[in-house]
């Protein structure tokens, strides 16, 4: 956090800001109609992401509901703000056809803005993993630091990891929207299915996971896109 004058102005926020442009601007490179229906998608994202968060810490947020609001401390869900978002393109295109082609361009725009805004998570010192003394391992504050795990300093960059997975989701979709036509659902699914592949994987690192009984939520929400992505693609080329 920095003040300019009487603006404070917020770490997190302002990652997760650059990314939402630096992502619609790559967007709008396939289909210039991302700007008008991008106030929708970072409407319906906001909220969406807020919400599976708050589901997940509803221990937490139960205590004081006033902190349900308080966004620019972190806590938001990307499971939830990739359905918002859609939800929110669906209200503003009312059409199947114009809908398709947001979604095909916001999934080229989608992961390079993950990858940028998880740096927020770095400057609010959450999505960390496990202790670790690897070389890349990063501090964390006491304040920080879940109770189990008071007596550690060092753990696992979780956050760097998905990053750099989205990165590299973004160069593989940009590539294959060289040869996809956009519209056809196509990229969405590459990018969930490969989005929710990486995920499944670094759930296994995360401390705290959201689980109801034995069920990893993150997982099994990411095993699902992986499904039903590769399901919906192997349909679109048969």
């Amino acid at each position: 956090m920095f003040k300019v004058g009487p603006v404070i102005f917020h770490l997190y926020g302002l990652m997760i800001g650059l990314g939402v442009l630096l992502g619609s601007f790559v967007a709008s490179k396939k289909y210039k109609e991302v700007w008008d229906g991008l106030l929708w998608a970072i409407g319906g994202g906001i909220i969406g992401a807020r919400l599976y968060h708050v589901i997940d810490y509803w221990s937490y947020y139960s205590q004081d509901l006033t902190k349900i609001i308080a966004v620019w401390q972190g806590g938001m869900g990307i499971f939830g703000g990739i359905l918002g978002g859609a939800l929110g393109l669906l209200i503003y295109a009312k059409s199947k056809e114009k809908w398709l082609k947001l979604l095909d361009a916001g999934a080229l725009g989608l992961p390079l803005g993950q990858a940028i805004g998880r740096w927020g998570n770095f400057f609010n010192q959450e999505l960390y993993g496990r202790p670790s003394s690897l070389p890349w391992a990063i501090y964390i504050r006491p304040e920080n630091r879940l109770v189990e795990f008071m007596d550690f300093e060092r753990f696992q960059p979780l956050f760097l990891y998905e990053s750099l997975w989205s990165l590299g989701l973004f160069f593989v979709v940009w590539q294959m929207s060289k040869k996809w036509k956009i519209g056809q659902g196509k990229l969405l699914a590459l990018y969930l299915g490969l989005y929710g592949l990486g995920r499944f994987l670094l759930e296994f690192m995360r401390l705290n996971p959201w689980q109801i009984g034995a069920i990893n939520v993150g997982q099994a929400v990411s095993l699902g896109l992986v499904l039903s992505s590769g399901w919906y693609l192997w349909k679109k080329s048969v």
